[in-house]
């Protein structure tokens, strides 16, 4: 896949801190077109570093809140611990894992997002393994 997007990171509304997965939401540039919203698996470069991280970045209006209008590109960066607002991120989009739905409650949308976290992982390793990564 390979669909590459950089963006700052700005605040957003702190729900996936609270699930237990605190995300970096983009602010993409305008013009800048977007993939299919769905959930990725990904690789993001942090500042000041030359290796990349795995992640796991979610494109769209976040179906299970009603109060989110606009799309989003927002990413867990998988066992990272720290602060990025107003950092510039450059993220690759590898693999897309599912579409984007809404959840009947937060037990369900966790559940699926501790899913969706481990595919992601598991396809990153695959990428390792068979030197897809760069």
């Amino acid at each position: 896949m390979g669909i590459r997007l950089s963006g700052c990171v700005i605040h957003g509304d702190k729900r996936g801190r609270k699930l237990g997965f605190p995300t970096a939401n983009l602010s993409i540039a305008p013009g800048v077109e977007l993939p299919p919203d769905g959930v990725y698996s990904c690789i993001v470069w942090l500042p000041g570093q030359t290796t990349h991280h795995g992640a796991t970045a979610s494109v769209g209006n976040n179906p299970t809140f009603d109060d989110v209008k606009e799309r989003r590109v927002e990413i867990y960066i998988h066992d990272f611990d720290g602060t990025l607002y107003g950092h510039e991120l450059n993220i690759c989009l590898l693999t897309r894992l599912r579409d984007m739905r809404r959840f009947s409650g937060l037990d369900d949308l966790t559940g699926q997002t501790e899913r969706d976290v481990a595919q992601s992982r598991a396809m990153l390793a695959h990428h390792a393994l068979t030197g897809l990564l760069p």
